[in-house]
């Protein structure tokens, strides 16, 4: 709700703007009025108001000043000015000081909603890049992050400290400790988004409140939705003194209060960021472990009994990818990712227990999508479903990879008795449509907004709720996806595969596709012909 504060001198015109319109309909309420400008100037500090009708005419300070000063201390009010016919340029004037808009004595009912509506939108805007800035900026960091956790992270070291201070991200000379939590199991019928959503959120609190060292602690999540914690400590010694004992009061404190476990495992120290991604990776080790360990406790890699470098759980780089793959509802792209899932757990020398629990790790994946897209698990597999005793009663790992591609059939189609909202179905709609568009290099935003007939960010309001990602972001996942293919099983020319897939510049597209792939349209090429 929006709220509105009325700035006016005459008492009769204040009680019929309260009166005359119908605010709720507005999506607005009034928060307060004022007198005078300076009983605004109080009233707003009291009360906050997103947008204020000021008079000009006023006693003690006019409209002018008051929309100065308020403009100077918050930047994002809104101030429509309420003026009678002599004092019309004046207000026109006023528009350069940061007046939104003006309403002129008298006006009707229908100027009024639609002064008020033009100045919800501009607020709505506002917010949204606002919102959508932050969003960036988190998700950048997050990004980055990621990377920095990677196997196969190709940055400089030099660009890496750099993005490291972009984001706000200790570096050297530290001493640096990983660790990654998460959930264990949850309780029957506890499956409802939300609630997992809570809980992580609660976790993830008390880890920020639990976990207190000298220098910074950095909390976010990776591709399976654990929590990461990155401790980067000021003083070395205080770094090989830690123990771990804030996590083990963390993994008591979750199950005395909510009932289920959390595990934590730590990988290896470290003083140089760039073994930060050998850390992650002993740190999930160690967490895979705690099939033999017991869920619920801190698991130390390095204290580990039994040596598990012998097997490495599925590449970080495959795990993310087919995470997208599922978030962009890209069966084909699913289905690829786990045949080469297979295809390594095929070739690699392990123990039954150890593929017992890298298999474990897809299922993970497959029901944290789940739960993100809003399934519940218990509707969906059934109150009694156990995918570890399901995968128990496998004898060979064709019959585990037909088990687990059923299972991910299952959570990227919509429930049978569901009833699609119209967001879902105009989402899919677009979709179709960029499926079938690509290839045009005039498609935009606008453009497929237009054919729905539908305002554009009406159309990235739907992506960013429906399918995680931008318009744009959908459009050019298609349109490398569709390279891929051409140039993996076609001997066009770069220039007549970059036209066909929506790029006039080849070597613009070849600058997209090295960006998405890792590797130019040729390298990608050269690699498919030695397969």
């Amino acid at each position: 709700m929006i709220n509105v504060m009325i700035v006016d001198d005459e008492p009769l015109f204040r009680e019929y703007l309260r009166t005359k319109f119908n605010w709720q309909a507005l999506g607005m309420t009034i928060c307060c009025d004022a007198r005078n400008g300076v009983e605004a100037l109080e009233k707003a500090e009291a009360n906050r108001p997103d947008i204020a009708l000021v008079d000009i005419n006023m006693p003690y300070m006019d409209g002018l000043e008051l929309t100065e000063r308020l403009k100077e201390r918050y930047p994002d009010i809104s101030i429509v000015l309420v003026t009678g016919h002599s004092e019309f340029e004046y207000a026109r004037r006023a528009i350069r000081i940061g007046v939104k808009d003006y309403l002129l004595k008298p006006f009707n009912e229908e100027e009024f909603t639609m002064t008020l509506g033009k100045v919800k939108s501009f607020l709505q805007a506002s917010r949204d890049k606002k919102e959508d800035t932050q969003d960036q900026f988190a998700l950048m960091r997050e990004s980055f992050l990621l990377k920095l956790i990677s196997e196969n992270i190709s940055m400089k070291r030099e660009d890496i400290e750099a993005a490291m201070v972009h984001f706000r991200i200790p570096v050297p000379p530290r001493y640096y400790l990983l660790a990654v939590t998460e959930i264990d199991h949850l309780r029957c019928g506890a499956s409802e988004p939300a609630e997992v959503v809570l809980w992580n959120h609660t976790v993830d609190n008390m880890l920020r409140e639990l976990v207190e060292i000298r220098g910074e602690h950095v909390l976010f999540h990776d591709a399976e939705g654990r929590a990461v914690s990155i401790m980067a400590f000021e003083d070395h010694e205080d770094g090989r003194a830690f123990n771990g004992e804030a996590f083990e009061r963390l993994g008591q404190l979750v199950e005395r209060h909510f009932r289920f476990t959390i595990t934590t495992g730590f990988g290896r120290a470290s003083e140089d960021f760039m073994e930060l991604s050998l850390s992650y990776r002993d740190a999930l080790n160690a967490i895979h472990n705690k099939l033999t360990a017991g869920q619920g406790n801190v698991i130390w890699h390095d204290k580990l009994s039994i040596n598990m470098n012998s097997f490495e759980f599925f590449s970080m780089e495959l795990q993310e990818k087919l995470i997208y793959s599922l978030r962009m509802k890209d069966w084909k792209a699913v289905e690829e990712r786990l045949d080469m899932a297979f295809a390594y757990l095929g070739k690699t020398r392990t123990t039954v227990d150890h593929a017992w629990t890298g298999l474990m790790g897809l299922v993970s994946l497959g029901l944290s999508y789940a739960i993100e897209s809003g399934q519940v698990i218990s509707e969906t597999f059934g109150p009694d479903f156990s995918p570890y005793q399901e995968l128990r009663r496998m004898t060979t790992l064709e019959q585990c990879r037909e088990w687990i591609v059923s299972l991910f059939q299952r959570v990227m189609e919509p429930s049978a008795g569901s009833r699609l909202s119209k967001a879902s179905i105009l989402y899919t709609a677009a979709t179709q449509y960029i499926h079938d568009q690509y290839a045009d290099p005039d498609l935009s935003v606008d453009r497929i907004a237009g054919h729905f007939f539908i305002d554009a960010s009406y159309l990235r309001k739907i992506f960013k709720k429906e399918g995680e990602k931008s318009v744009s972001d959908y459009v050019f996942y298609i349109r490398m996806q569709k390279a891929k293919e051409l140039i993996g099983g076609s001997e066009l020319k770069l220039s007549v595969i970059a036209e066909q897939v929506g790029y006039s510049d080849a070597n613009y597209f070849s600058k997209c596709f090295k960006k998405h792939f890792g590797m130019t349209p040729t390298e990608y090429e050269n690699k498919k012909r030695q397969v």
